[in-house]
């Protein structure tokens, strides 16, 4: 059975294909949607492959915290996204828990799966790339060292992890994410887009794993849910964000713990990382067509559209009204 996924309280059937890792290298862009409704919540699940290569989408309503038991042949490299909710994932074949945060990633690889997936949030949403065994190779080979070497550990077929420790997610990757999702081009461009972006999540990926440091300030899981917490309170509140203080007593940290901890953790200062969200974030809207610039400016909580403008206009080299 290439994939079965079923719900560990009852042992009821959530979702099942019968793809095998070959079926992913076709010349034409596949993408698929469908909806999933179990007795302890439901999901959406989207995918696209083409040429070896796997993209998907996951948003699960639950309603209570819910363990599935997941079971897979596929011989697939997979890179987890975790972008809403915690995740548990018991890895057989790597002898170990997985967890990841919001906004954590890593990567792994296994010739098939076998375990558990614990979601402990009513929400839950996921992102993942997968390349098969031969493709990955292939890119692996003209990658940087850590890759490399990743790619010849496989070669011995051993259950692979690339970070002892999830990451959290930087700017880039969450941007490159979420052009991904967004993307409306028509099919043949759409394949060469997406699997421009396949790459370039893999290469972001594979440079913040090469990148990393030791932790100095994050020292704790607490002080990392607590600076995630942070990071998501900023991003809700785009329009009026609070002060450095504000934040602090918001998240339960000291001021010392938010600033050096949440640069070491997302790799920006607090409000250098704001600024750079607004505007990915305003590009994103402004490609998408569904919101004018001025509404952009108040939304994201510009002083003016004139504000906004500049801004884009040094970060991108055109203005929001050239984008459009």
């Amino acid at each position: 059975m290439p994939l079965e996924v079923r719900d560990s309280r009852d042992n009821h059937l959530i979702h099942r294909n019968e793809h095998v890792a070959p079926d992913f290298d076709v010349p034409e862009l596949v993408e698929q949607t469908g909806e999933r409704e179990f007795p302890g919540g439901r999901g959406t699940l989207r995918h696209w492959y083409f040429d070896g290569i796997r993209l998907g989408h996951a948003r699960w309503q639950f309603q209570e915290p819910c363990t599935q038991q997941w079971r897979s042949e596929l011989d697939v490299v997979h890179l987890q996204f975790n972008l809403r909710g915690r995740l548990s994932i018991e890895h057989r074949q790597l002898g170990r828990v997985l967890t990841l945060g919001a906004y954590q990633h890593n990567l792994m690889y296994s010739p098939g799966f076998e375990g558990t997936h614990r979601y402990d949030d009513r929400e839950a949403e996921t992102f993942m790339v997968q390349f098969t065994r031969p493709v990955f190779l292939r890119l692996a080979a003209q990658a940087d060292e850590g890759l490399r070497r990743f790619g010849e550990q496989m070669l011995a077929g051993r259950p692979l992890l690339l970070g002892e420790r999830s990451l959290a997610l930087s700017l880039p990757l969450h941007q490159a994410i979420r052009e991904v999702l967004s993307c409306r081009l028509p099919a043949p461009l759409k394949k060469l887009y997406l699997h421009a972006k396949a790459l370039e999540i893999l290469v972001l990926q594979a440079e913040a794993f090469a990148q990393q440091r030791p932790q100095r300030h994050v020292r704790t899981e607490y002080d990392q849910e607590r600076l995630l917490f942070a990071r998501d309170y900023l991003i809700q509140h785009l329009h009026l964000p609070p002060s450095l203080p504000e934040l602090a007593r918001i998240a339960g940290l000291n001021e010392f713990k938010l600033k050096n901890g949440f640069k070491e953790l997302f790799g920006q200062p607090v409000f250098a990382y704001l600024a750079e969200y607004r505007l990915l974030e305003a590009r994103a809207q402004l490609i998408e067509g569904g919101k004018t610039a001025s509404e952009l400016a108040f939304e994201l909580g510009y002083s003016s559209l004139q504000h906004l403008s500049a801004a884009f206009k040094k970060r991108f080299g055109v203005s929001p009204r050239e984008l459009r």
